[in-house]
Parts: structure tokens; sequence; C-alpha cells
């Protein structure tokens, strides 16, 4: 085996972007409607308090709409360049938004559940850094004190508070067939395994080699 080409950069390679972008101009200019039409939907949208629960709900629906829009276009620009590996890893964080603002519209309880989960997330760092000795982990280490890592493992305990679920996101919200079939396909380009790696190659995604 033998790597040759010259790469996304080169002036073979945008070219090559140029031509398959040019061959789905079409999807390109529907995608590039649908962005400009959600964004004119977002900028219409205003949360002026954000005391009630229904309130917050509000405001972290933009939040998350905000967040589509820029992923969604980040994966744009990237299929412009050819780069359609990268871009369904773009799709896959999408996606994990979309099932998360999902649950927020309909549910206003579920924003609390939702930044809770980060509570357990942050104990799982804390326990990782306590693992180690070195500079790397010693400012974690040093600000971080026991009685706090003992408290927050006593609140995810108590209040059975879990880690983020994407999963468990799309079943809330109906989504079980999504997330067993685009979101598992997606998830192939942001890894190296002997998968991901076939992924790239049956679908001819290094298009600029």
């Amino acid at each position: 085996m033998k790597i040759q080409g010259d790469g996304f950069l080169s002036s073979k390679g945008q070219a090559e972007a140029q031509r398959i972008v040019a061959e789905n101009q079409v999807g390109f200019e529907a995608l590039r409607r649908s962005i400009n039409a959600f964004r004119s939907f977002a900028v219409s949208c205003e949360v002026a308090n954000q005391e009630t629960k229904e309130e917050k709900q509000k405001a972290i629906a933009l939040l998350l709409a905000a967040r589509l829009l820029e992923v969604t276009e980040a994966a744009y620009i990237a299929m412009q360049h050819g780069m359609s590996t990268e871009a369904n890893s773009l799709f896959r964080v999408f996606l994990d938004a979309y099932f998360v603002l999902g649950n927020v519209c309909t549910d206003p309880d579920f924003v609390a559940t939702y930044f809770q989960s980060d509570e357990a997330n942050r104990l799982k760092l804390i326990n990782s850094a306590r693992k180690h000795t070195d500079e790397l982990f010693q400012q974690v280490n040093d600000d971080i004190s026991e009685e706090h890592q003992t408290d927050l493992k006593a609140r995810v305990e108590s209040e059975k508070i879990q880690v983020f679920n994407t999963y468990e996101n799309a079943a809330k919200i109906g989504c079980e067939k999504i997330y067993d079939s685009m979101y598992r396909i997606a998830s192939a380009a942001i890894h190296t395994t002997p998968r991901a790696l076939w992924v790239a190659t049956l679908k001819k995604t290094i298009t600029a080699f």
C-alpha cells in the first residue's frame, strides 16, 4: 500500500472539490435556502426575561437553535471543499443538538435534567484528574478540594443524576430510528476504528487523493 496524492489543500484537491460541488449544486442551494430560512426564524425570536420555567425553556431553545445553525454552516463550508467525512462528523454533532432541542421544546422540566447531566460529567473529569500527579493535572487537583469532590459525588448519587445520554434524548422524542441509522453511521467519521476506515474508503470520501 502506498499513499499518493496532493491532498485537500493542493490545486488539484481544490479543483476536485469544485467539481464535486458543481455536480451537487442543486443540493447545496437547497441547503443554503434552509440555512437562511432557519436563520431568519432564529433572529426573529427574542426572550426578554428568564424568570419562569417556560422563559428559561425558550432561552435554552434559542441557544440550541444557534448551535444548530453554527454546525450546519460549518458542515456546508466543509462540503464546499470536498470534505464529506468531516461533514459527517459535524452531522453527528447536529443530531446531538437536534435531539436535545426536541426535548427542550416539548418538556420544560427537561432543561433542569439537561444541565444536571453536566454535574455527572464534571465528577468524571475530577475523578480522572485525581489518578494523576503530574503537572498537566496539577491545577485541577489543587483548585478542586476533596470536600468539593465528595459533595459533588453525594449530590450525583442522591439525585440520581445521569451523564448526557444521546440515545435517551432521541428516544424521548421518537427518534430511535434516526439514532440507530443516521447517528450510528455518522459516528464512524469521528473515530479511527476499522469500521470508520472502511466507511471512508467505501464512500470514497477522500476525494482529493
